[in-house]
């Protein structure tokens, strides 16, 4: 399996190995491949990852990786073990989903969306006047009261990744984001447990930047959400949110802070509306957000001491 970056490739790795689709997962980096995509020779150096499973398991697995892969086509194929010692047998059958075991799998979508700024009282220009916006639903509101989970040393967020637990709105219940570019990030969602502890699949998945250390809380973000969508004929183009935000620091309440912001997250539209949109809104003052995630803006300065050069990725 052929990944565009290091980066990518890991994260599949922690997720399949979590799910226990896959006992080990080998990855390669700085591979140069030559292929032909659309009618065209291509070159690129990718990370090659090498999933030892079972043929049993090679229906889900082949799903799995095709929700969270970057790529239209992923590159899946199988090659049998034709011989194995009894005691890798034994340890490959342990580390496995077993013959009608359950596989219980977060949600997965691919959130691509931008930030903007406004002043607290600031008035959202009139989305009906957007670039190829035809209409505006009614509006939708909420009340998200959300709690982020880290290390004591933020070593998640030092890594653009974000883990909370959210209630309200439709999406309530858990939320591991792993970032893609600087729109665009990998969510996961799965529901509320019955303790309040991140789910055994979320905590597997970033143990490898754990080690010893607790998932603890770090942040309380309370946001009173309007939301609406923005539609091009019967082309929904993408989700307006326009948030009023509140946060509480649990590691340092001196940087408690308030702010209004809105969030525009594609749904069938392209990266060149949001560049149209952010163009517009630059015509009424209002300017694409320096920090493009709430817990970014909440952890402040903790965030930069921990890793002056990442932050948390969106939401």
């Amino acid at each position: 399996m052929a990944c565009p970056t290091l980066e990518e490739a890991e994260q599949l790795a922690a997720e399949l190995v979590a799910e226990r689709l896959a006992a080990c997962v080998q990855v390669t980096p700085g591979v140069h491949s030559t292929y032909r995509w659309d009618g065209k020779v291509e070159t690129a150096t990718e990370a090659v990852a090498v999933v030892t499973s079972r043929a049993g398991l090679f229906d889900q697995l082949a799903e799995r990786v095709t929700a969270l892969h970057s790529y239209d086509v992923p590159e899946i194929v199988a090659s049998p073990l034709t011989q194995v010692s009894p005691a890798y047998a034994e340890w490959l059958a342990g580390s496995l989903l077993g013959p009608g075991e359950d596989h219980t799998a977060p949600a997965v979508h691919l959130e691509i969306e931008r930030k903007f700024t406004l002043a607290d009282d600031g008035l959202v220009p009139e989305p009906g006047e957007w670039p190829r916006v035809g209409q505006v639903s009614n509006e939708r509101r909420y009340l998200l009261q959300a709690t982020y989970y880290d290390t004591p040393t933020l070593d998640l967020a030092s890594h653009g990744i974000t883990l909370r637990r959210r209630e309200g709105g439709p999406d309530e219940g858990w939320h591991l984001k792993l970032p893609r570019s600087s729109d665009a990030r990998m969510e996961e969602w799965m529901p509320f447990g019955a303790d309040d502890a991140p789910p055994a699949q979320f905590r597997d998945q970033v143990r490898h930047l754990l080690g010893s250390a607790a998932l603890v809380p770090v942040c309380e973000v309370r946001t009173h959400r309007v939301e609406r969508d923005l539609l091009a004929g019967e082309v929904h183009l993408a989700c307006l949110c326009d948030d009023h935000v509140s946060t509480h620091n649990l590691l340092d309440d001196q940087l408690d802070s308030d702010w209004h912001e809105l969030e525009v997250e594609l749904v069938s539209g392209g990266m060149d509306f949001l560049d149209e949109v952010a163009d517009h809104l630059a015509q009424y003052g209002v300017q694409q957000a320096s920090v493009a995630s709430k817990l970014a803006m909440a952890l402040g300065p903790l965030l930069r001491r921990a890793d002056p050069g990442l932050e948390p990725t969106g939401s």
